[in-house]
């Protein structure tokens, strides 16, 4: 990238589903000769000629409906995932969080979880060091420090592994629907923390259904559809053709 501005490029990126290896039946050896003659199937794509430039210091939401690529996108932008075609780049690091407190382990206390959770998001030993008692006092678990982790609600493991992904210090931070469970003061917490990254340093992309959220806090939106970008910009014009659109419609009544 020779802008330095520029924090993460995509061009022209398509990813292919892979396609499952079952056993080589006659069946499946006449369909996939059926298929190879008429071309690439673009219902095999998760992610269709995506072309972004995500500036650094950005808050940028991803919307659209189940299955329009926005973990995909993040998943390709991490290094998860190779993209089929296209190419991706990323100024420094880096961190993928998707599935709040994935890796946990019910049997390890919460201190030992604040440990192996750390890891998992990359982040510092010294730092979790320096900063448990932050860690286990954002998320009202103070209490509960020694107490195994299969004792806490679902709420209360949420608060702990969002309090955790707090102290990830990579260049770019990707979150996937970190806000798919807790209470509104839980919410209120997070509002906070994305309110103090707001002209950071730090590039977010964050894939969510919370447009309130979008619309309070990210500067920029893109909108995924069948693996396609919709529209990508300033977050009010984006936000206004999305919600217009008949994907939406059947997202919030489905």
């Amino acid at each position: 990238m020779s802008d330095p501005r520029t924090a993460v490029l995509l061009d022209s990126v398509y990813k292919r589903y892979a396609r499952g290896k079952g056993a080589r039946t006659l069946f499946r050896l006449l369909t996939s000769r059926r298929r190879s003659t008429g071309g690439e199937d673009r219902h095999s794509f998760t992610l269709i000629d995506v072309d972004l430039e995500i500036r650094q210091g950005s808050l940028v939401a991803i919307v659209g409906e189940n299955g329009a690529g926005k973990t995909t996108l993040l998943k390709t932008i991490s290094g998860l995932y190779r993209p089929t075609s296209g190419t991706v780049s990323v100024a420094g690091e880096a961190a993928l969080v998707v599935g709040l407190g994935a890796g946990m382990v019910d049997e390890l206390s919460v201190t030992d979880n604040v440990w192996l959770y750390g890891a998992v998001c990359r982040v510092r030993r010294s730092t979790i060091r320096d900063n448990m008692g932050s860690i286990l006092e954002w998320a009202d678990l103070e209490e509960f420090a020694e107490a195994e982790l299969r004792t806490l609600s679902t709420g209360m493991r949420t608060r702990l592994a969002f309090s955790i992904s707090r102290f990830i210090d990579a260049d770019v931070v990707l979150v996937d629907e970190a806000f798919s469970s807790g209470d509104r003061a839980f919410q209120q917490k997070c509002d906070l923390f994305f309110a103090s990254r707001i002209g950071g340093a730090q590039t977010y992309m964050i894939a969510t259904h919370n447009l309130r959220f979008v619309s309070e806090f990210c500067e920029q939106t893109i909108w995924l559809h069948g693996g396609r970008v919709e529209a990508a910009g300033p977050t009010a014009s984006v936000l206004k053709e999305y919600r217009g659109s008949d994907t939406e419609a059947a997202e919030l009544h489905g």
